[in-house]
């Protein structure tokens, strides 16, 4: 139980499982808990320290990939002002948004949907990789080191999981914010090599012109970059938004724009269906102060919806929003695109989400407008209490800017 325990909450940190048969379970245990204990953070040698820095100097693009474990470990100060010292770029995948504000002239964008992502944000250019608390499994190395022909640094809190397309050059490990600052400061005593180009701001450009495009978008049933907007514009840059699994994940992924760490939590590897409204909760018991909004297709909502009752037994006060389009969107998506324009089995009925919620004692209510949907769902925030939205949504163009950004990667996982 002990091992078990610290496992999990060692890096990475994650669930153990522990099944005991019933007999072992019911006998008494003279025992107390062991005292808990930090683990001893690992120092990053001199010599690879060094040697980092002169990579980074002597670079002429090269390009930070910020995954999950710069959040994970508290690290985007760190990150924030180690962009600034070096003068080095910022891309981030789904599970980093939020290590650069996403207004930030260093900020690349989300990487990790298309196969254009990597090119646009400066990836097909660069000499010098630093992947900053990144996890293989958040997106393939091969999409963005496909020649292998990149200078990897690695900066974790364990050894890199090597792979053909990832090779590291040299490992800072440690923790991050503590090895980020130390990278700094040797960064700032070394010759300041050659001078940079500016970050290519490509991909930033036509993901935020797109979005801002929608917000003019009258259409209905509502199209994602207006739910979007609308979304960005009624949160603050600490409040949190939780994305289900599905086709809405895709878009907010893309276009919605994180300020801070670990205000848009995202599941992706394995990813869940029914992971946001247990999520919303937790981030609400944990930041009462902070407005919480749960995105959900109507296939990921109906998996947990029974968690409405706990949402209201606890008074964790959120907003559910249910993107509507009687479909497992994302699964017709990839059936789409792998067999020739068909798909199969993913269409469905939905039950009136609107009364479903009211059952569990939950004011709700279905926009019927484009227009209706901004001001509901500042009504619901400003209530106080757990709150359902249904919004019907229009899939139908193409899910990730296709003609400017290529097909998406992530279908062909």
């Amino acid at each position: 139980m002990r091992k078990a325990f610290r496992v999990a909450e060692t890096a990475k940190p994650g669930a153990t499982h522990l099944e005991l048969p019933e007999d072992v379970m019911a006998r008494p245990l003279d025992a107390v808990p062991l005292p808990r204990r930090s683990p001893p953070l690992l120092e990053p040698g001199t010599q690879e320290l060094a040697r980092a820095a002169e990579f980074v100097c002597a670079a002429q693009n090269p390009v930070v990939l910020a995954g999950n474990g710069v959040l994970r470990g508290r690290a985007a100060p760190q990150l924030r002002e180690f962009s600034r010292a070096t003068g080095v770029p910022v891309a981030e995948t789904f599970m980093g948004k939020g290590a650069l504000d996403y207004t930030d002239e260093q900020a690349l964008g989300t990487v990790g949907l298309q196969e254009r992502d990597y090119e646009l944000a400066g990836f097909e250019t660069a000499d010098v990789v630093i992947a900053v608390g990144y996890d293989l499994v958040e997106h393939a190395p091969e999409h963005w080191n496909p020649r292998r022909d990149k200078t990897i640094v690695v900066i974790d809190s364990v050894p890199a999981e090597i792979d053909a397309y990832y090779t590291p050059a040299v490992e800072l490990l440690g923790d991050l914010g503590h090895v980020l600052r130390r990278l700094s400061e040797a960064c700032r005593a070394h010759d300041p090599g050659p001078r940079r180009p500016r970050p290519s701001s490509r991909l930033r450009d036509v993901v935020l012109r797109r979005l801002e495009a929608g917000r003019d978008d009258d259409a209905f049933p509502v199209r994602p970059p207006r739910a979007v907007w609308e979304l960005r514009q009624a949160l603050g840059a600490t409040d949190m938004l939780v994305s289900d699994v599905g086709l809405h994940k895709l878009w907010i992924a893309r276009m919605f724009g994180a300020h801070e760490p670990n205000t848009v939590l995202i599941a992706n590897g394995l990813a869940g269906m029914g992971f946001a409204l247990p999520s919303a909760i937790a981030a609400k018991l944990v930041h009462p102060e902070r407005r919480v909004v749960a995105v959900c297709g109507d296939g990921g909502f109906l998996m947990n919806c029974q968690e409405l009752e706990t949402a209201r037994r606890l008074e964790t006060a959120f907003v559910t929003v249910v993107w509507e389009d009687g479909a497992f969107g994302s699964i017709a998506w990839k059936q789409r695109e792998r067999f020739g324009g068909e798909h199969f089995g993913t269409d469905f009925g939905n039950p009136d989400f609107v009364r479903l919620a009211e059952s569990f004692g939950l004011p709700a209510w279905r926009c019927d407008s484009a227009e209706d949907f901004g001001g509901r769902l500042r009504h619901a925030l400003a209530l106080g209490v757990s709150s359902l939205i249904v919004l019907p949504v229009d899939y139908s163009i193409d899910i990730a800017i296709a003609q400017e950004l290529g097909q998406e990667t992530v279908a062909r996982t």
